[in-house]
C-alpha cells in the first residue's frame, strides 16, 4: 500500500494491477521460451536439428499465439 500512497502524493501515474490471467500468460510464455531456447542450444551444439524438433518449436509457437489471443 505504501508505494501506492507515495505515487499518489507525488502525482505519478497509477496503473491498475494486471489481471491474474496476464500473470499466468507471462509464466506460460516464459516456459515455452525456455523450451525453445533449450532446443536452439541443442541444435547449435549439434550443428543440426531434426524435423521433429522443428515441429516441436512450431507447436510451441502456436501455443504462444493461442495464449496471447485468449487474453485479448
Amino acid at each position: 500500500m505504501e508505494p501506492y500512497i507515495r505515487k499518489l502524493i507525488m502525482g505519478k501515474e497509477i496503473r491498475p494491477r494486471p489481471p491474474d490471467e496476464y500473470v499466468k500468460l507471462l509464466r506460460e510464455i516464459n516456459a515455452v521460451g525456455n523450451n525453445i531456447n533449450q532446443i536452439a542450444h541443442i541444435a547449435n551444439a549439434e550443428r543440426h536439428i531434426s524435423a521433429d524438433k522443428i515441429e516441436e518449436v512450431l507447436k510451441m509457437q502456436d501455443e504462444i499465439m493461442r495464449l496471447v489471443r485468449s487474453v485479448r
